[in-house]
């Protein structure tokens, strides 16, 4: 079972075709695209994790792709909810201009839109993470500070990441949504600066237990040059696909550590 978030259907009916012994979902989560933006976040996550287990039922484990915020939502259902009253367990991750490591956009409109202060109201807060407000989102109780265990809380579904057969990140550093554009491989800015912050600098690199899967050969990351955000699903859908995700999806269909 192979499901999709947030990818163009022509991708999602390549993938079919390519893969024709794989059964392939195309999520649709409340709204839709309404509800991508002005919605409570964890509502938003608790809902996607529904529609996954409903349009799985009768899988043990999936296989998840996640363009752009659709990878913040597989990396939640991932750590929150993967193999948990009766949800499918996740045995590969694919980021794909995916907002993995947080997003901050330092123009005051935006600051202003997607803050804290509206953590209920607005999708996007869940991963907001501002380097110069530290304290507030230590405090702030979002998505993303939970998961990389950043709110005093440990870190959840550690054991989910360790179970996985392959995390793959692909990012272009010209990607013009994303920011940093290099956050879908957890690049991030350090504090208190727009400087960027590779994952393998960053403390959260061990504690996510992402270095362990890059020492088990399962922690792949792919730079695209020249990629808009959306070119990843669009115009060049066959490159992403067929050049680096073939191995992901191919040869051993079983659920690792699960029955």
């Amino acid at each position: 079972m192979m499901t999709i978030l947030q990818v163009s259907l022509f991708s999602c009916q390549m993938i079919q075709q390519t893969w024709p012994n794989r059964k392939v979902v195309n999520l649709k989560i409340l709204l839709n695209g309404f509800s991508s933006v002005f919605e409570n976040p964890e509502r938003y996550v608790r809902a996607a994790a529904e529609e996954i287990r409903e349009k799985t039922s009768g899988y043990n484990c999936i296989d998840i792709i996640g363009h752009s915020q659709g990878g913040f939502i597989s990396r939640s259902y991932l750590q929150l909810y993967s193999g948990e009253n009766g949800y499918p367990g996740v045995r590969n991750i694919v980021g794909i201009a995916a907002v993995f490591g947080g997003y901050f956009r330092p123009i005051s409109i935006v600051e202003k839109i997607i803050s804290y202060r509206h953590s209920s109201l607005i999708v996007p807060t869940g991963y907001w993470k501002s380097p110069y407000r530290a304290q507030a989102y230590s405090k702030s109780s979002s998505i993303i500070c939970k998961l990389n265990g950043e709110c005093g809380e440990p870190i959840p579904g550690l054991d989910k990441i360790q179970q996985l057969k392959s995390f793959t990140c692909l990012y272009s550093h010209q990607d013009e949504v994303l920011s940093p554009p290099s956050t879908s491989r957890f690049d991030f800015y350090a504090q208190n600066s727009t400087t960027l912050q590779k994952i393998e600098d960053q403390q959260l690199y061990v504690d996510l237990g992402l270095k362990q899967l890059f020492d088990q050969n399962k922690f792949h990351t792919f730079e695209f040059t020249g990629y808009k955000h959306n070119e990843f699903v669009q115009k060049n859908v066959g490159d992403v696909f067929f050049g680096c995700l073939k191995g992901v999806f191919e040869g051993d269909f079983s659920c690792s550590g699960r029955t």
